[in-house]
């Protein structure tokens, strides 16, 4: 083997190592995004039950007011909004999780990406820039439901 083939061969094998090490690092950032999203999933997602139980008591409180001799409507009014916005970021949970899942295979979500294709592992992280995005203001949505609701109720 003569010195330039043997100068070409480890410039190939360079190029090739670079592109490779290039998409791991992209692979790395998109496993990296995806865990922080299933985080904010995994936060949130206990506080489901937490949800529906201040419904059941915004509800509860709301008739009794109702019930009263004289009606105080501006409390009526603040128990039918709280009891709206924790239905809302109810629905955006039910709403994220089913964007997410028709997103990512269960493969890409538990192990990562297995395409080493440039625009592949592009497009992916776009969809997860717009899912991790979404569930941050599904996070915020839940998190001030509950802070009113709360609120309200400790009145």
């Amino acid at each position: 083997m003569n010195t330039l083939t043997k100068i070409l061969g480890i410039a190939i094998l360079a190029v090739i190592f670079s592109c490779q090490q290039k998409q791991s690092e992209e692979s790395k950032a998109f496993d990296s995004q995806m865990k922080e999203t299933i985080q904010i999933h995994d936060d949130v997602m206990p506080k489901m039950s937490e949800i529906n139980s201040l419904i059941t008591k915004l509800k509860a409180q709301k008739e009794e007011i109702e019930a009263a001799d004289e009606v105080d409507s501006d409390e009526v009014e603040m128990h039918e909004n709280a009891i709206k916005s924790l239905e809302e970021a109810h629905d955006l949970m039910m709403s994220w999780m089913k964007n997410f899942s028709n997103s990512f295979s269960r493969t890409e979500i538990n192990t990562g990406l297995t395409t080493t294709d440039k625009d592949s592992i592009k497009a992916k992280q776009s969809q997860l820039d717009n899912q991790y995005q979404s569930a941050r203001e599904m996070q915020k949505a839940i998190t001030d439901a509950l802070e009113n609701a709360q609120k309200i109720l400790s009145e």
